[in-house]
């Protein structure tokens, strides 16, 4: 499989007329990031080359700026944005302060946990992550030795809240709360406020620099990077991406323990 095997998925062009891309867009864990959760360096480099080529870098995670920010140290002084949070905060990463917040009022989150029913949960906030008394370990993004609460406390808004449940719930069962929920993960149910996501956060970004989607070459792997994929003129997916999100990209690329974004910049790009 590579990046130019569209035929598998309907693919189109890279962009209209043949153009370079202006801005890539990518996930972090099953996408940028190798299997020891870091910043290969083939993808430091083609990354670096793509950026000194005027491409502008956009890196989209469900983790915590925090998390974000540790695991992207060798993609530091590149002018790089960053999403994180699915979404609720944008900004950029060699700036610590938010640019764009989307966040949810503590008696949302606790509507959402009702409707959710009794599952483990934790809860990232601005200031950092609580987790609730069943949460066990099991995130990529770290933090096991955050607080643990009993429930939701009132002092803060909410980023993001997530929920681990067996059967992921179906689509509109948080509507009565006025939020979303999507997954980077299976059995990890996320929970957001309006407007934080990440198909949203990007096209604030975008607005910000003049530019449209058909600018953008998007890389992701899990269903919470299908709305970037499907906005972006070129959507790839990792060869390890699950098959709504293969079946939905643009083309396909080797996977993220096999440096697939960077083959691709390295293919397109330089």
């Amino acid at each position: 499989m590579t990046s130019t095997d569209t035929a598998r998925t309907g693919g189109r062009p890279h962009l209209l007329g043949g153009a370079r891309p202006a801005v890539v867009v990518s996930d972090l864990d099953g996408t940028l990031l190798n299997a020891d959760h870091e910043v290969g360096e083939r993808t430091r480099r083609a990354l670096t080359a793509a950026v000194a080529g005027g491409v502008h870098l956009v890196l989209a995670t469900a983790r915590p700026a925090w998390s974000a920010r540790q695991v992207l140290r060798p993609l530091r002084g590149l002018g790089a944005s960053l999403v994180s949070s699915n979404g609720a905060v944008t900004g950029d990463l060699d700036d610590p302060r938010p640019r764009r917040v989307r966040a949810m009022a503590p008696a949302r989150v606790r509507e959402a946990l009702t409707l959710l029913g009794p599952v483990p949960w934790a809860l990232d906030r601005p200031s950092g992550r609580l987790l609730g008394p069943d949460w066990p370990d099991v995130l990529s993004s770290g933090g096991a030795d955050a607080p643990r609460v009993l429930e939701v406390p009132d002092d803060e808004d909410v980023l993001c809240l997530m929920a681990l449940r067996a059967d992921p719930p179906p689509p509109a069962l948080l509507a009565p709360a006025g939020l979303g929920w999507t997954s980077s993960d299976a059995g990890l149910v996320e929970v957001s406020a309006p407007g934080a996501d990440k198909r949203s956060a990007v096209s604030w970004l975008l607005d910000r620099r003049g530019l449209d989607w058909d600018t953008v070459v998007a890389f992701g792997d899990a269903p919470n990077d299908l709305s970037l994929l499907r906005a972006a003129a070129t959507g790839v997916a990792m060869a390890n991406a699950v098959s709504d999100v293969r079946s939905s990209a643009t083309e396909l690329t080797a996977a993220h323990d096999e440096d697939g974004v960077a083959l691709w910049v390295e293919r397109n790009l330089l």
